[in-house]
């Protein structure tokens, strides 16, 4: 059979196959069967009518038509196996001349994307954790103290002092333009204040100073030239602020506060464990900043030909993601996609750029996992089956044991080269060998997003065990969800998305104390 090959953009491979007399005049005998048995032919029963007969009732057209799927698609197929070709997502006829010679038919093929990493090792990132100073440990401490604060209202009005909690209506103009927009008729929403600078712009908070209850404040300010906020940078900002209560707030005595956090050991050490807790904060927010930036370097250097077939994909991918937080909420995608007034194929469309970039970065990563060859050996597999077994219930153990080296196994290979990955490349971007040294396994209590990785079949039957099993496996990728290859050294998951991803959970730069106090109630007396 004779077969050629032409190369097109969006890794698509367009393959022209020429058939020959012989093979189309069997393809003809075979389609005149199936249409003597189907039709009724006057002067012969079913499937008895010889093939002149049939050409001659129907014509040669509407023979060739019944002949053309069937001969067309064992050519392919042939031609496939042939030119040993594997089609990365559905192949397209563009062309087809079956009536004179030469007989031949094209098809759109796409295949594999290809990618052309630059020299990655020559690309440097320079690692500048923030420095964690006295002042910092200050406002984190203060802010443990503060998780502990009672509200108290009251017993004689007087003016606002520092310190104090305003219950406050809030309306913020830029431009002349209301920030948060509210239907007509609708009430300005309650929220609260705490007088104090490093809380509130340098401005509100002297024309607060001193205010009463059902007061109104009318106030402009000027937005510093490097607020975080891009909307107010250096801008004239109004606040116009209705104080509706004033409370006062008792924070705890400093030598009460290990106690109230349940710590076992003095102020001065919670302190400096707080410290410690910035610095390990402030150097995994730099790793992922780092992370981050050489990855950009490598994909703006490197050569991409992707197939359209491998973008819709991603792009479905993250929608799907979306649609399962929706589901989480109780609400059914169909009602998101019905208020918004479009229809789920419009979001593929619209994510496709995002789709894009999403999986540029997998294909480099996969590139560089295979470049450091940080595939997992049998060993490595078995240990970390092992850590994760043994946080469980005895008689857990073997259940989770053996689904975790079979169905779930791609979920733990996946797990053990992202995290390799992430350390090889931090210890590249950085020159500093020693991040690999410091990788360590996945943490089962921090892994619940791995049962969305696992497919709906392995969700339904794993027991509680396994559930727990395929928590610890975090690190994976929803692509990585299906079967291994036999030889663990081709188990490069096809993208690291959980590494690609990370910074979404990065902590801030205050750290988990800082997080978790702003985020705690104040009691009220």
């Amino acid at each position: 059979m004779k077969v050629t090959t032409e190369k097109k953009p969006r890794s698509i491979l367009e393959l022209t196959v020429e058939l020959d007399k012989e093979q189309i005049e069997k393809a003809l005998d075979r389609a005149a069967r199936r249409m003597s048995q189907k039709y009724n032919i006057p002067g012969f029963r079913k499937g008895k009518a010889p093939r002149f007969i049939v050409e001659n009732y129907f014509g040669r057209e509407a023979l060739l038509e019944e002949a053309s799927d069937d001969l067309i698609q064992k050519a392919f197929q042939d031609a496939l196996k042939q030119e040993g070709i594997e089609p990365y997502a559905q192949s397209h006829v563009t062309a087809v001349n079956l009536d004179e010679p030469p007989f031949n038919f094209t098809v759109e093929v796409p295949v594999a994307p290809t990618v052309e990493v630059p020299d990655y090792r020559a690309i440097h990132v320079p690692f500048e954790p923030d420095e964690v100073t006295d002042d910092t440990v200050r406002r984190a401490m203060e802010m443990r103290r503060d998780r502990h604060v009672v509200l108290r209202s009251l017993e004689e009005p007087r003016p606002a002092q520092h310190g104090d909690q305003l219950t406050v209506q809030l309306e913020t103009y830029v431009d002349g333009k209301l920030i948060d927009q509210r239907a007509e008729g609708e009430e300005i929403p309650q929220s609260t204040l705490v007088l104090d600078p490093e809380r509130i712009v340098a401005g509100l908070y002297e024309a607060l100073l001193g205010v009463s209850p059902n007061t109104m404040v009318d106030v402009t300010v000027r937005m510093a030239d490097d607020h975080e906020n891009e909307q107010v940078r250096g801008k004239d900002v109004r606040f116009v602020v209705n104080v509706l209560e004033i409370q006062e707030r008792l924070l705890p005595e400093w030598d009460e506060l290990p106690a109230l956090e349940n710590f076992e050991g003095t102020l001065d050490e919670l302190r400096e464990q707080t410290r410690q807790e910035l610095i390990e904060a402030a150097r995994k927010n730099e790793e992922d900043k780092v992370f981050s930036e050489y990855v950009s370097q490598v994909v703006a250097a490197t050569t991409f030909d992707i197939p359209d077939a491998l973008i819709e994909r991603e792009a479905d991918s993250i929608l799907h993601e979306r649609e399962h937080e929706y589901e989480r909420y109780g609400v059914r995608p169909e009602q998101v996609y019905e208020a918004m007034g479009k229809k789920r194929e419009d979001l593929i469309e619209e994510l496709k750029p995002v789709a894009e970039e999403r999986a540029k970065r997998g294909l480099v990563l996969r590139e560089i996992a295979r470049a450091e060859g940080l595939a997992p050996d049998a060993a490595e597999i078995a240990q970390e089956i092992e850590d994760v077994v043994a946080s469980m219930k005895e008689e857990d153990r073997a259940n989770a044991r053996a689904i975790l080296g079979s169905d779930l196994r791609s979920l733990i290979t996946a797990g053990i080269v992202e995290r390799k990955l992430r350390r090889r490349i931090l210890a590249i971007a950085t020159g500093d060998p020693s991040f690999e040294q410091s990788a360590a396994p996945v943490a089962i209590d921090e892994a619940q997003e791995a049962t969305d990785a696992a497919s709906p079949v392995e969700q339904s039957a794993a027991p509680a065990a396994v559930d727990e099993a395929q928590e610890a496996t975090d690190a994976a990728s929803p692509a990585d969800a299906g079967n291994l290859p036999a030889d663990e050294t081709d188990a490069i998951p096809d993208a690291a998305s959980a590494v690609s991803e990370e910074q979404k959970h990065v902590a801030s730069a205050e750290g988990s104390v800082a997080v978790e106090a702003a985020t705690q109630e104040p009691r009220t007396e």
